[in-house]
């Protein structure tokens, strides 16, 4: 698809590597044609391919991750290789391992609508007890449990949402 450049460690004025002050400025050093788009953003060309106009965009998000954005389809890390770089070289601080530094298994946000179709799946099954029970059937030992269960569920959403039952 795209011919790759040969990866390049960044030097320093002397000719060494060195290290820097933030991933930014380790990114920022070892691309070509670096224009600021405006504040914390950039575009350059892209390392990854024979790029003679900038194609790749990069942002320096709040919290110091450097995100970057090759428009012709460069993966990202292509991008960081073709740069001498690793993705954990994208993150502030001493990131080589997500599982060193997460809090736990990582989870999407959070969906209300998701909450909202779970509650809305489990009043339909109530109903249907419900009815049944008012139509002069026995409550069955399974219709109590699975009542059981909408209740669990149904909890458990609220308290997910922030609610507390």
């Amino acid at each position: 698809m795209h011919a790759k450049k040969e990866s390049r460690p960044a030097r320093g004025a002397a000719g060494n590597t060195r290290p820097y002050s933030s991933p930014i400025d380790a990114t920022l050093s070892r691309l070509e044609g670096v224009k600021r788009t405006g504040p914390g953003k950039w575009i350059a060309r892209c390392p990854s391919h024979d790029d003679r106009h900038p194609s790749l965009s990069i942002k320096e998000a709040d919290d110091g991750l450097v995100l970057i954005h090759c428009w012709t389809g460069c993966a990202a890390a292509d991008v960081v290789a073709a740069l001498g770089l690793s993705l954990a070289d994208l993150f502030p601080g001493d990131r080589r391992t997500l599982a060193d530094h997460s809090n736990g298994p990582m989870r999407r946000p959070f969906d209300y609508r998701d909450a909202l179709f779970g509650v809305a799946h489990e009043v339909v099954v109530v109903r249907l007890i419900v009815e049944s029970v008012r139509a002069g059937h026995p409550l069955s030992d399974e219709d109590a449990e699975r009542l059981a269960l909408a209740q669990e569920r149904i909890s458990d959403a609220a308290r997910i949402a922030g609610g507390v039952l």
